[in-house]
């Protein structure tokens, strides 16, 4: 990879970016080719993160969306950054004409946030502490270049922090509903009765409060809805929940490896890897449920099983760790190398929108795979075909004994999963849907005169 260079060939003493890629050859589309003027479609992409090196699953996504609409057309990229990161850098195979970085809205008073921007406004409190900083509406304002034929955002919350542009045809990726994660943490809660939710009170007050979040939410995704062109989503399950017909599934994807790193036999005893990025609330949370509960289980049906929390940790998830039944990762460069050693791959998540690339991942590797029914959510897999589906601690270690105890099940379950990733699931499907989405929202091209 080569890194794009700025003005000045550095940050300016506030750690703003303002990058020109070099430019690169490639061949345009039929659309470009027609087109009135013989230019090419435009589009800007707006991105909630710089999207390489990709290393979680809502990297890989954007990262990939941008490398297909780089290939549809001519590419402004403007994103969002960490300042704390390695300098960005765009690979090589990504044709993009002009790119802006601009840090991370900074968080503004709380009283603020909580009284303005979550009570009256109405917009999520995560949304809301960030949203006084208008120095990432004001770049990215002074960044874009109309006319644009097409403007590609990366969820609502950039949207929103963005101020709302509107700088041409407009699709907001949504990626998954928040609204419906914070309803699925406080069933959680529910669950867990007086140990965690405290006096009849107390949690009546949580109740009042995950409502009011989730509406925001709500009210946040349905304005995106509203004023945008087209919204995206990763699964026709969430599609349904906005019951939009601007509402289109884009699928998550993954690249079909050159050669599968599975092993045709489990080890014995089995690796059982749950592959995550642990600073995202719901990984860790199913990685203390899989430690705490379901481990103790696996350890009486299958003696020696180890478990491994292979990705970027925490000191929260570090602390789980008790080698070698227990082991963790930490950050990994390469999740193929740890998918080599993996006898199972196990996704214990209890809450979560969206679909998760994990499984896709594995599937592409023929590794079989545990899940939980919300783990599995939104993908086209079934129960005993493509994968074992198990929400119980008990069940999540009867089914990893399954996979030890039955070859032919094992073989079934690997080869149908494969071939539905290939089938659905292989990133060839997530840019036909990209170029259908941009053919539909660009303007034929006008007819020659002779």
């Amino acid at each position: 990879m080569a890194a794009l260079r700025t003005s000045t060939d550095r940050a300016d003493r506030d750690g703003r970016f303002a990058c020109i890629a070099r430019p690169r050859r490639g061949r345009s589309n039929a659309r470009n080719a027609g087109r009135k003027g013989g230019g090419a479609v435009r589009i800007l992409a707006i991105a909630d993160f710089f999207p390489w090196p990709a290393t979680r699953g809502g990297m890989l996504r954007v990262a990939r969306n941008v490398d297909i609409l780089a290939r549809l057309g001519e590419v402004d990229l403007f994103s969002l950054y960490d300042t704390t990161a390695d300098t960005p850098v765009v690979p090589d195979h990504v044709r993009i004409k002009r790119l802006g970085l601009t840090p991370y809205p900074a968080p503004g008073s709380v009283v603020h946030s909580a009284v303005k921007g979550h009570l009256v406004n109405r917009l999520p409190w995560h949304v809301a502490l960030r949203s006084r900083d208008g120095r990432p509406r004001d770049e990215c304002r002074a960044f874009h270049q109309p006319p644009y034929d097409v403007v590609w955002i990366s969820t609502a919350a950039t949207w929103e922090w963005l101020g709302r542009p509107h700088f041409g045809p407009t699709i907001i990726d949504l990626i998954d509903l928040e609204d419906v994660k914070v309803l699925q943490q406080a069933a959680l809660d529910r669950s867990a009765g007086g140990e965690r939710a405290g006096a009849l009170s107390a949690r009546w007050r949580e109740q009042v409060k995950t409502r009011f979040e989730a509406g925001t939410w709500r009210h946040l995704q349905k304005n995106a809805v509203r004023l945008a062109e087209r919204v995206v989503v990763s699964s026709e399950i969430d599609a349904v929940r906005l019951g939009s017909p601007k509402a289109v599934v884009v699928p998550n994807t993954f690249t079909r490896p050159a050669q599968s790193v599975g092993s045709s036999a489990p080890g014995r005893p089995p690796t059982i890897v749950f592959p995550a990025t642990f600073d995202y609330p719901p990984n860790a949370e199913g990685a203390q449920w899989l430690v705490r509960e379901v481990a103790p289980r696996l350890a009486t049906r299958v003696p020696g099983a180890r478990i491994c929390l292979a990705g970027r940790s925490t000191p929260e998830v570090e602390a789980l760790a008790a080698p070698p039944a227990i082991t963790v990762t930490g950050f990994v460069s390469s999740m193929e190398d740890q998918l080599a050693q993996a006898d199972v791959v196990i996704v214990p998540l209890l809450r979560g929108s969206g679909t998760r690339l994990k499984i896709l991942e594995a599937m592409a590797h023929r590794v079989p795979v545990v899940s939980t029914t919300i783990g599995a959510e939104g993908l086209d897999v079934a129960d005993g075909v493509h994968l074992l589906v198990a929400d119980t601690p008990d069940e999540m270690a009867r089914a990893v004994a399954r996979y030890q105890d039955d070859p032919d099940l094992r073989a079934r379950i690997v080869d149908a999963a494969e071939a539905r990733f290939l089938d659905r699931y292989e990133d060839g499907v997530a840019e036909v849907r990209i170029r259908e989405l941009v053919d539909e929202l660009v303007p034929p091209p006008a007819p020659a005169r002779w």
